[in-house]
């Protein structure tokens, strides 16, 4: 599929059953849920790809992460974070090319081409032999909408179903660098 039309969002949301929860107020295990579809803002997000993200470091899993942060510029604050996981795993960034980032540090860079479906979209797939996980989140009002950008709503799934997983990879991995499995 072209990286222009590209949107997990659209390719995976219906694989997911379940009705919609609004995730505003919840507790940090139902954040932890295998599996479940959700509208709801920037700090919940945070979380559900924290806890995916610790997995991959804490269990230094072999295997490729994909991630997707709409602009370059959002990776500011874990980039740190997914360096280190290119120790265990390769990794690859999708995003608006808004700044210069460090093709030495590890990181395949996918830039986003203008008006890429992806540049509505925050996702992270997590692929290894062991553990699987997705979560992607459509934002439903973009940039500047709000005073404080934590506000912003999106509407997404989480899942491990290996299923969906292997349906996100197999959209992804075509745009990558071709890295495999390590």
């Amino acid at each position: 599929m072209d990286l222009r039309k590209l949107s997990l969002f659209h390719e995976c949301f219906g694989a997911v059953e379940g009705e919609t929860e609004l995730l505003e107020n919840a507790s940090l295990s139902r954040l932890n849920a295998q599996s479940l579809k959700y509208e709801t803002s920037v700090p919940q997000l945070e979380y559900m790809c924290l806890m995916m993200e610790n997995m991959v470091l804490s269990k230094k899993l072999k295997g490729n992460v994909y991630a997707g942060f709409q602009k370059f510029s959002r990776t500011v604050n874990v980039l740190d974070r997914f360096q280190a996981m290119t120790e265990y795993s390769n990794v690859h960034i999708f995003g608006e090319p808004d700044m210069k980032m460090d093709p030495a540090d590890g990181i395949d860079y996918i830039a986003l081409p203008p008006r890429s479906e992806l540049m509505r979209e925050w996702f992270l797939v997590i692929d290894t032999p062991v553990f699987k996980s997705m979560m992607v989140a459509y934002d439903l009002e973009g940039f500047g909408v709000h005073k404080v950008e934590e506000g912003r709503k999106f509407r997404g799934i989480k899942t491990s179903s290996p299923a969906v997983v292997k349906k996100a990879v197999e959209l992804l991995e075509p745009h990558t660098s071709g890295l495999v499995l390590k």
